[in-house]
């Protein structure tokens, strides 16, 4: 899944499965906090639906604040961890 396909993923979650109020506000570059006014309780909340949505594990030590700032660092981390799996998968 390319970058643009996983930013479409957060906005269908967001907009669908969370029913975010501020979903007028959603941009790449939207800051989490600030901009769409998601607490800490939504921000887990989407990673658990990314979770199951994308097929990956978000482990507790790869949440770093500074991932979760806009959209679009919550983008590039979630393709990481997508290359992530599929490294770990190929060791297998």
């Amino acid at each position: 899944m390319n970058r643009l396909e996983i930013i479409e993923v957060i906005y269908n979650i967001l907009k669908n499965q969370i029913e975010l109020n501020t979903i007028s506000s959603f941009h790449e570059e939207a800051r989490l906090n600030e901009d769409l006014y998601m607490d800490s309780v939504i921000i887990l909340e989407l990673i658990l639906y990314l979770e199951l949505n994308l097929g990956i594990e978000v482990p507790d030590e790869a949440l770093i604040p500074k991932d979760f700032r806009t959209i679009g660092s919550l983008a590039d981390f979630l393709e990481r961890q997508q290359k992530l799996a599929l490294v770990e998968e190929s060791n297998d």
